[in-house]
């Protein structure tokens, strides 16, 4: 099943730039589209990434209300309702839990919904009580919100287009260079770069690896800081820092990095782990309910203590000495192919949809 056909969808984020969010909403609004689907992607802020735009499909309509980010303009609110009414959609699929403070519906009219991408933080709570359909990327996240508010949720796994991702040939060669990689939006404190760098120090520097480079795939507020942080630990020649790059970039040359290292200290679902089990790299996580579920808790990747870079640097080393299990890296690829496929995503919400208009 996948919903009544030709139902009008609108999904409403924040911003449209790089990210696991934005990107994947990129996909599943293609693919709903792809579906016979009349989809629209509204953007409430300004700040819009024009690749990232280019790659939705024709038959998406893209919406920018155009606000300054954070701003309280009730100019914006008044073109974001009037848009609404204007679309008239069967559903408003929302992506950020404070959005919808922005939506006058006094009457409830509007058929919402809403997804949840991350874990609980303090300023999401108060909004979530205003949603009657919840869905979560991931059972963690599913618990996570059941802990935090006493909802109830459900899980639609995130998706990924598995189909365009590249895979790796060679296996690890443990005497040769290992190129390491780790692809995030540069926040430390969320995404733990500062940890993966302090686990190369301690490779290169006490354990003397000198045939390891750590490549960080991204970009964001902490850039200057880890730059820094690199600079001062003598590590340059060994981390290099890539820049953001495009969803077709990274499918395309995942494949060619030997280990993929995830140190998020807070993760709800963690797309690039998918990605670079779909690419066939084995892959390292910190050992936080989101990341630990993609691996089947151990079953499909490897895992070192959130936040110690001691543990991250041991588990890299195992690698780095060839004590892994090849075999690993085919099961993870299957269970991504099976599990983590963006047409199952996108047909898993046609069908929540289908449910909420029945019920209204």
């Amino acid at each position: 099943m996948q919903g009544d056909k030709n139902m009008k969808i609108l999904h409403i984020t924040y911003g449209f730039q790089i990210g696991g969010i934005e990107t994947m909403l990129c996909n599943i609004a293609n693919e709903q589209a792809r579906l016979g689907h009349r989809i629209y992607l509204m953007a409430i802020d300004k700040d819009v990434n024009e690749e990232l735009k280019e790659k939705l499909g024709k038959n998406v309509r893209f919406i920018c209300i155009g606000r300054k980010s954070g701003s309280k303009s009730l100019m914006s609110v008044l073109k974001l309702n009037i848009a609404i009414r204007s679309i008239k959609p069967d559903i408003v699929h929302i992506h950020h839990s404070s959005i919808i403070r922005f939506i006058i519906d006094p009457f409830g009219m509007i058929k919402i919904c809403f997804t949840f991408h991350n874990m609980c933080m303090p300023g999401d709570i108060k909004y979530m009580y205003k949603y009657k359909y919840i869905y979560a990327i991931s059972d963690a996240v599913r618990t996570n919100i059941k802990a935090c508010t006493g909802l109830e949720s459900e899980t639609v796994y995130n998706g990924i287009n598995t189909e365009y991702i590249k895979t790796k040939n060679a296996p690890i060669n443990s005497g040769e260079n290992i190129n390491i990689v780790q692809v995030s939006r540069l926040m430390h404190e969320i995404k733990g770069q500062h940890i993966l760098i302090r686990a190369i120090e301690k490779l290169v520097h006490e354990k003397g690896r000198r045939n390891i480079k750590l490549y960080l795939i991204g970009d964001g507020d902490s850039r200057e800081y880890l730059e820094n942080m690199v600079k001062e630990k003598c590590l340059t020649p060994y981390i290099q820092f890539v820049g953001a790059k495009n969803q077709s970039y990274v499918f395309e040359h995942l494949c060619e990095y030997d280990l993929f290292v995830q140190p998020s200290i807070n993760e709800g679902f963690g797309l690039t782990v998918a990605e670079a089990m779909a690419a066939k790299v084995p892959v390292i996580v910190s050992d936080i309910e989101g990341s630990m579920e993609i691996i089947g808790y151990g079953k499909y990747g490897y895992c070192f203590k959130n936040g110690d870079a001691d543990d991250c640097a041991a588990k890299i080393e195992m690698f780095v000495n060839g004590k892994f299990n090849k075999e690993k890296t085919e099961e993870a690829y299957r269970r991504v192919i099976s599990m983590y496929n963006v047409k199952t995503t996108a047909v898993r919400y046609l069908e929540k949809y289908a449910e909420i208009i029945c019920r209204h």
